[in-house]
């Protein structure tokens, strides 16, 4: 939810308000049913500390590009109290042990440019930007 929250104070026009603390409990139980999906919770004494929601994507080939096969994670978010103190670091190392077991050779994510705090944390863990983005609003 802090992250929902980072992301609708900068694109309110974009992401949605939170409504109630259970307001995607719907989306995620559908989610855990699905084997192509994996989300990882960190907890201390049953406290929710971070998750991270990822699936598998499979791109194939065309005439431009060669087939990809990767694991891509969709959601992070740590509470602000437990960042810096290595949680988003074991979750990103369970991320990356799920890709190797599966045989997957990459790991993908992406992160709105306002995130400047995870920008260091996704380099630190040994990632580099690949792709740039843009948009325009038309009014």
């Amino acid at each position: 939810m802090d992250v929902q929250k980072l992301q609708v104070e900068h694109h309110p026009e974009y992401f949605k308000a939170l409504k109630s603390a259970d307001f995607a409990e719907a989306f995620f139980k559908e989610m855990l049913e699905k084997d192509t999906v994996f989300i990882y919770l960190a907890e201390d004494d049953g406290d929710a500390l971070g998750y991270f929601f990822c699936s598998l994507v499979d791109k194939p080939e065309n005439p431009f590009t060669f087939a990809r096969h990767f694991l891509m994670i969709e959601q992070i978010s740590v509470r602000p109290n437990a960042q810096r103190r290595g949680v988003g670091q074991v979750l990103m190392l369970q991320v990356e042990t799920t890709a190797r077991e599966l045989g997957i050779p990459r790991v993908e994510l992406g992160t709105w440019d306002f995130n400047t705090n995870a920008h260091g944390f996704f380099e630190r863990m040994g990632y580099c930007q690949r792709h740039l983005q843009y948009w325009k609003v038309l009014e």
